[in-house]
């Protein structure tokens, strides 16, 4: 792979990607789950609304791209709100692994080849090798997760977001997430009167530095294209770098968990090695 500009964005992206559950664990004994989402995906909003004001791009222009980015929009709060959940649940490496071992499996048999079987076989053992040690209720929110996600890369490979500007497809997600997460924030009758602790919210913070730069550095930074390249990249990296954040911030995960990161890395590099 050449080490050009947008292979830097997408790399740097996926790393500040990983940072988001991190955060979203550390900062979960003082901040409810869905609160953490709503705070995030809003200040996110109004730093990313400033800077098109400030660049002058018209993000809200009318155009064919309306329904298709509402259904963007509507998927993107799911996805969030059901990781969030999990992260605080079963952790931020579990969360993430399960999340992305379900899709590393899905893709893999919708290739229906039988080239494509390793990966397949790899993305299973991972799973096997993490759900006897996760509790269910959270593992079905992180493969819930998964299978929003996937919903969501399918809403947006809509020929009518095909020319939409990198702005304004982050724009569609964040104002769904804006609308959505408060609501299910409150029906899940989460306390948003909090005294969490000055930890928290630096972790909050940090979620949204997060947020805001991996999104920009995913779809803004990177040349315009086929916006399903961004998440191989976020496949591959983001087991292994939330893995090696956890690490480094918190205690070390039980040893399941590097077993079935190296496991996902294969999957993840399968399809491209011997297939693509």
């Amino acid at each position: 792979m050449p080490w050009t500009r947008s292979t830097r964005s997408e790399l740097a992206g996926a790393l500040l990607w990983s940072v988001l559950p991190v955060a979203v664990e550390a900062a979960s004994p003082g901040l409810p789950a869905l609160l953490q989402a709503t705070l995030t995906t809003t200040a996110s909003l109004l730093l990313l609304w400033l800077w098109t004001r400030w660049r002058g791009i018209a993000v809200f222009a009318q155009d064919a791209t309306l329904a298709p980015g509402l259904r963007l929009g509507l998927l993107f709060s799911l996805r969030i709100a059901l990781l969030y959940l999990a992260v605080v649940r079963i952790g931020a490496v579990a969360a993430v692994e399960l999340s992305a071992g379900t899709l590393l499996l899905l893709a893999a048999l919708a290739r229906r080849r039988a080239r494509a079987l390793p990966a397949a076989l790899l993305a299973l053992a991972a799973l096997g090798v993490l759900a006897p040690a996760v509790a269910w209720p959270g593992a079905s929110l992180a493969v819930l997760a998964a299978l929003a996600w996937g919903a969501q890369e399918w809403a947006a490979a809509d020929s009518r977001l095909a020319a939409c500007g990198g702005e304004k497809f982050i724009i569609y997600q964040l104002i769904g997430a804006a609308v959505i997460l408060p609501v299910a924030s409150v029906v899940a009758g989460e306390n948003w009167l909090v005294a969490a602790s000055a930890a928290a919210w630096w972790a909050l913070l940090a979620q949204i530095g997060a947020c805001v730069l991996a999104m920009s550095l995913l779809w803004i930074a990177t040349p315009a294209g086929p916006r399903a390249r961004r998440l191989p990249v976020l496949l591959t990296l983001a087991p292994g770098l939330t893995l090696l954040l956890q690490s480094a911030v918190g205690a070390l995960p039980p040893a399941r968990c590097w077993v079935a990161a190296v496991l996902l890395l294969g999957a993840a590099r399968w399809p491209r090695a011997r297939i693509a």
